[in-house]
């Protein structure tokens, strides 16, 4: 099941974080994220608990993943597939172009990112510590 987060679920939204990036609560401040509706975050729910989340920022005409996060375990059962189209599905009209960053070898990850329609558009050099990312994005025609 996926389901939009809510200020209840911080607990277990840092704790998946953490388990992949052990700075996550210091680059998200999950209590002002939900202070404020262009953010979003969709949480996956199997056996009542939290295997994967997607972040994003809706501003204007532009909707930014920050963050796709799915547990080991989960990885390769189409949660990240599932949880992008949950995002996709409540654009509305006004938004015209997603966009997101990828490290450069995260082969996995752009194939996924490829089949949504996306693109590199640049090179962001040294971006993850140290490591090279794309930015990706797709423009949605006639909105």
């Amino acid at each position: 099941m996926i389901r939009l987060a809510n200020i209840e679920d911080i607990e277990e939204i840092n704790k998946l974080g953490l388990l992949l990036n052990p700075k996550f609560t210091k680059v998200y401040n999950l209590e002002e994220m939900f202070k404020h509706d262009y953010n979003r975050i969709y949480l996956y729910i199997k056996d009542n608990k939290v295997v994967g989340l997607l972040m994003a920022i809706l501003l204007y005409e532009t909707c930014e993943i920050e963050n796709i996060i799915v547990l080991e375990e989960y990885r390769n059962k189409k949660i990240a597939t599932n949880l992008i189209d949950s995002l996709i599905s409540d654009f509305d009209e006004n938004i015209k172009t997603l966009t997101l960053e990828v490290a450069v070898d995260n082969e996995k990850a752009i194939n996924l990112y490829k089949k949504f329609g996306l693109e590199v558009i640049s090179t962001r050099k040294k971006y993850y510590d140290g490591k090279d990312a794309y930015l990706m994005g797709v423009k949605y025609e006639g909105r």
